[in-house]
């Protein structure tokens, strides 16, 4: 899914990397940067690099904007997602923070847990109020205690790949709306004489594609790793272990994933669909981007749809990516009207436009453009109403964080999808164990 760009953070290995910062930066630019004017006050943006070039020149343009029309200097880095953590750890131990930065949703769940974020309810109103409504889910992934600490900016969805060729040839002419269709369409389409397989699923050790289509599948059944509270495991669960057996099934019963997917890292899904040994996957809206310059003719020939649904519906692993303040920035005042000012729906609009597919609109009246119903968008779109992120079906916190990063789902399902006489109920009992854990830590 290409969503390791995006992987949570471990905070205590952030911390242990602080003596790093200072040589990580992505990449710097703004009217800030080199043409400062001493005499006027300066705010800094840190922002992370995008995937297309053109979004990066509208940010530089648009704070050279908001520069000239305040009357102030405007310092914007672009900085690499995975070189983030030592920045803000450095920023944060030296009282150096920038007056807005980017973060992911599980960044604003750390920090206000550290009590170092500031609170921008105020501005999100502000937004709504100019721009019209923001999607719901993407606020609720950074609300505690009914409060905001950040400003939705962008979001990524994960959604269904099939090949329509396929599809067709086995008598189908739509994608699997459920998981039980999903199982019963992977076998159809499953040739192992060919090489070809209807489910390009994996579980290698460090995959994070895993980790969160295995939460998707769980929680669409009903099931969860995380009390509602946040301070205990739900595992142990009818509908968890329902859904776990699911994809036991179609590993072991319905031999219907490559063979070597049990070991793939997080690009496996990706080469294996590029190479036509899966006919379905499940992935971010960069891949999409990469076989339209790649490969056009896959790319007409690929369909994008949302996630299967379970018994509860369709829940989809969001990713919501924010702009925020920090207690110790010098403006806040100044951060807050930048916040406003790229989040100009005018301006906003055709900045993600320009990141189609990979970067949807925070803006519930954007995605329902034209551009975001056309059909290999309208699937990315559409799953944001259906989001749910780590600590479902409670707040974000920071033991589910852990947990992720841990990789314990990976590990069980690497142990039951290895040994045949591991059963479902065996996996859901070594989860459960597994995450009490850290949570009696």
């Amino acid at each position: 899914m290409m969503r390791k760009k995006n992987s949570i953070r471990w905070v205590t290995a952030a911390l242990a990397m602080i003596l790093m910062a200072g040589c990580s930066v992505g990449g710097t630019g703004g009217s800030g940067s080199g043409n400062a004017d001493p005499g006027k006050e300066t705010i800094t943006f840190w922002m992370k690099k995008q995937m297309f070039e053109e979004q990066n020149q509208m940010i530089q343009e648009r704070a050279k904007q908001f520069g000239e029309e305040h009357d102030v200097n405007v310092n914007v880095e672009f900085i690499a997602y995975e070189d983030f953590y030592p920045k803000w750890s450095a920023a944060i131990e030296s009282g150096t923070t920038p007056d807005v930065s980017f973060f992911g949703y599980q960044e604003v769940g750390q920090f206000y847990a550290k009590d170092v974020l500031e609170d921008v309810t105020d501005v999100v109103d502000r937004v709504e109020n100019t721009n019209g409504e923001i999607q719901d889910s993407l606020k609720t992934s950074v609300t505690f205690e009914d409060k905001l600490y950040g400003v939705p900016f962008w979001t990524e969805s994960t959604a269904l790949y099939y090949r329509k060729d396929m599809l067709q040839a086995a008598g189908y002419s739509e994608p699997p709306g459920t998981w039980e269709e999903f199982r019963e369409m992977a076998k159809a389409l499953t040739d192992s004489s060919k090489g070809i397989y209807g489910a390009g699923l994996g579980y290698g050790k460090g995959n994070s594609d895993a980790e969160w289509l295995t939460r998707a599948i769980i929680w669409s059944y009903g099931g969860s790793l995380d009390t509602e509270d946040g301070k205990s495991v739900a595992v142990k669960s009818p509908e968890t272990l329902q859904a776990i057996q699911l994809i036991r099934d179609i590993f072991i019963e319905d031999k219907v994933t490559p063979p070597s997917s049990i070991g793939w890292d997080d690009s496996g899904n990706n080469k294996s669909y590029l190479s036509g040994q899966s006919a379905m996957i499940f992935n971010v809206g960069s891949l999409a981007a990469t076989i339209k310059n790649d490969n056009p003719e896959l790319y007409e020939n690929t369909g994008i749809a949302m996630l299967p649904a379970g018994p509860k519906g369709a829940v989809v692993p969001g990713i919501s990516n924010n702009l925020g303040i920090f207690k110790t920035s010098p403006n806040k005042e100044l951060a807050k009207s930048f916040i406003e000012y790229m989040t100009d729906k005018t301006w906003y609009g055709q900045w993600v436009q320009n990141g189609a597919p990979l970067t949807g609109p925070i803006y519930t009246d954007l995605a329902k453009e034209s551009v975001w119903q056309e059909e290999k968008n309208k699937g990315f779109v559409d799953s944001i109403a259906h989001f749910a992120f780590l600590g479902y079906p409670g707040e974000y916190n920071p033991k589910a964080g852990e947990i992720y990063n841990l990789r314990y789902v990976n590990d069980v399902f690497q142990k039951m999808l290895l040994d045949s006489g591991f059963t479902a109920q065996q996996a859901v009992d070594d989860l459960q164990s597994k995450i009490e854990a850290v949570y009696a830590k």
